[in-house]
Parts: C-alpha cells; structure tokens; sequence
C-alpha cells in the first residue's frame, strides 16, 4: 500500500514529528554533562536542516555522527560557554533579589534583563557556525561574535524566541521533550540565511561547459 511507502507524503510527515520528539531527547540526553552541550546543539542544528526542513533520512545516525565529529571543539568551546553563563545566571538572581527590595533595584533588573538577550543571542550562532563550518574554538567564538554584531536584529529574535521557549518549558514541562528541536528549526530560518554566501563561497566553482 502506498501509505507505507517511505517516500508517501503521509509517512514523511509523520517521520518529521516523530524526529521532533526524537532529536530533543537526544540533544537533552547528550547534554546531561552540560560541557557536551555544544556538540549536542551543533548535531541537532545539523540535523533539523537536513532532516526536519530538508528530505534528509536517517536522522538518528546524522545526530551522532555529527555530535561525534564536533565533539572536541564544541565540548572545548562549551568550557568556555558554559562557565559564562553560569556568572551570567548568578547575576540575574542577585539582581531579581535587588528589584524586590526597591524600585532602583528593579531598574537595574529591568536593564540586565535587556542586556541579557545580547550575549544570549551571540550564543545561538556558537553551535549552528559549527555545524556548517571548520573552526577552532578561537575562530568558533570570533567568528560568532563578529556575526552576532553584524546581524544584531536577527540576534535579538534568536534570543526572544529561546527565551520564550525556556519561558514555556518552565510552565509545561513536557514541552521539555519538543522545544528543542522546534528553536532549533525556528533559529535555523534565520541563520540558513546569514550562512548561505559564505556557504556558497566555499563551493568549489563549477567547471564552465565549453560550446561546442
């Protein structure tokens, strides 16, 4: 029957929300020893434009052979992301415990939070750069700066769109086991974008066809 072909509209679909599913408890599992997490989101940014937007199959087998070939520099660049934002989240409760004793303490709340979406924002290209290009950790995070800048409207969205997903799996905790699979989509149509002309720079010029 035609419903069981893997090539069906139908079976597709449904391959693609099973992999929503699937690829958030990977990405969740591999990130358990939070220094994995780079190479955790490098595979599932990998995975969501190949499989979840693209026609790629065997997604399982692309998560982790993906996670396997960015593990050194994305668990190296993870010690150095990891640490930061640990000072950053410290930060933030002593500043929300400041804007509840008085309202300068709120003002101050009010701007880090604001603050906050830069370097968070900066964060989203790390692991996504990786997975489509060849760094070195300084070269990752370079890099990522200098885009996150140049970009600074597309990084603020990326930030607002985590932030609201941490917002919503701190409400429902079974989204949990979907939410990172859809940021990832979300953040891809907006870095798929930005990565195209240096993506295309990298293709090998294709060999022009003499006239006969």
């Amino acid at each position: 029957m035609r419903i069981f072909n893997p090539d069906n509209g139908i079976f597709r679909y449904t391959e693609k929300l099973a992999d929503l599913i699937i690829l958030s408890v990977f990405w969740l599992v591999c990130s358990l020893p939070l220094v994995t997490v780079g190479p955790a989101t490098a595979a599932l940014y990998h995975t969501v434009v190949h499989c979840i937007r693209g026609n790629g199959r065997n997604s399982w087998g692309m998560f982790f052979t993906t996670f396997k070939s960015n593990f050194k520099v994305g668990t190296l660049t993870s010690l150095v992301v990891v640490p930061l934002f640990g000072v950053l989240l410290i930060l933030h409760e002593l500043l929300y415990q400041a804007a509840l004793v008085d309202s300068t303490g709120y003002v101050l709340y009010f701007a880090y939070r604001v603050f906050l979406l830069l370097p968070v924002g900066a964060a989203c290209y790390v692991f996504p750069v990786l997975s489509r290009f060849t760094f070195q950790v300084n070269g990752l995070l370079m890099t990522s700066a200098k885009l996150a800048i140049a970009h600074l409207p597309t990084t603020v969205l990326m930030a607002l769109i985590l932030f609201a997903a941490l917002v919503v799996c701190s409400n429902i905790l079974v989204f949990l086991f979907v939410m990172p699979t859809v940021v990832a989509w979300m953040h891809s149509y907006l870095l798929e974008r930005i990565f195209k002309p240096y993506m295309d720079a990298q293709r090998p010029p294709q060999e022009e066809e003499t006239e006969v």
